[in-house]
Order: C-alpha cells, then structure tokens, then sequence
C-alpha cells in the first residue's frame, strides 16, 4: 500500500512538471538568427535599434550587465531606442556563426554588445573587450553608453 501511495504521488508530480524558465538572462534554447531578424524587422518599422547582447549565464559581468539594463535608470531608455536580443555563447560553444557574422565581438570577452540600425548595419560593437568587466559598471555609465550609440544611428534611420 505504502509503495503504490508513492508511485502515485511521484507519477503526479511528474505530470505535474513544467520545466522552468532558463537561469538567466540568456536562454540556451532561443534562436538568435530568427530573434535577430524579428528584431531587425520591428526597427525598420518603428526606427529603434538592435542591441545584440552576446553572453552567457556563467559569467558574473553578464548577469550584472543585464541587471544594469533592468536599472531603473537605465531600461526606459534602453526599451525606448532598442530591440534587444540576448545570444547565449554558452561555454564558447554556441552562436559562435552569430558572433562571427557581426565581427567576433566576443573575441576580448564577455559581454559584448553590438548595435544594428535595422537595416542590419553595424552601427557600435565593443569587440575591443569594453563591457568584460561589466561587475564595475554603474548604470550611468551604461546608460552612457547607450546614449552614445544612439547618437551614431544613422539619419535614415531616425524615426
């Protein structure tokens, strides 16, 4: 009785199971090349830009770069002018085409941001390794950078 009590208990709840949402901001199973294209698609219609976030979500400066993002400073302006598009580099074992495709920014570390006018032009990167050290940032100085890489959006692209 004891035994046919438990296997009813743990077929519940394995029926009951969902799995959960992927830790952290970068989501294993997501699709950057059609997250990418949707996001290019939404800037030409509406002007914003494409912010591609390149990280992983063992790496402690890109868990603070998207808590900074979230910042009550920084998101309204980041939500205003972008589309952002998070792309899990894993263990440096995925997205690697991704990332090649818009220049390796991944090459001097993680996070590496890079910003697309929706025609998918590269507009910024920090292929030089900027954002690696993201746990020293303040949201002011990101939403510097942010600021920065909006005033280089092309004219055609201005809403």
């Amino acid at each position: 009785m004891k035994t046919l009590a438990l296997s009813m208990l743990l077929t519940l709840a394995i029926g009951a199971y969902t799995p959960a949402r992927a830790q952290g901001p970068y989501d294993r199973r997501a699709d950057a090349h059609k997250d990418i294209q949707s996001a290019l698609t939404e800037a030409q219609a509406d002007g914003k830009l494409v912010l591609l976030d390149f990280g992983a979500n063992w790496c402690l400066d890109c868990i603070v770069l998207s808590h900074l993002f979230e910042d009550q400073t920084v998101h309204p302006f980041l939500e205003h002018n972008f589309h952002v598009v998070s792309i899990d580099v894993g263990n440096w074992d995925r997205n690697l085409d991704v990332s090649q495709q818009y220049g390796g920014p991944i090459e001097n570390g993680i996070p590496a941001i890079v910003i697309l006018a929706g025609s998918g032009d590269v507009i910024a990167s920090t292929k030089n390794g900027a954002l690696a050290e993201a746990r020293t940032a303040t949201a002011r100085e990101v939403l510097a950078y942010l600021k920065t890489w909006v005033t280089q959006k092309p004219t055609h692209a201005a809403r």
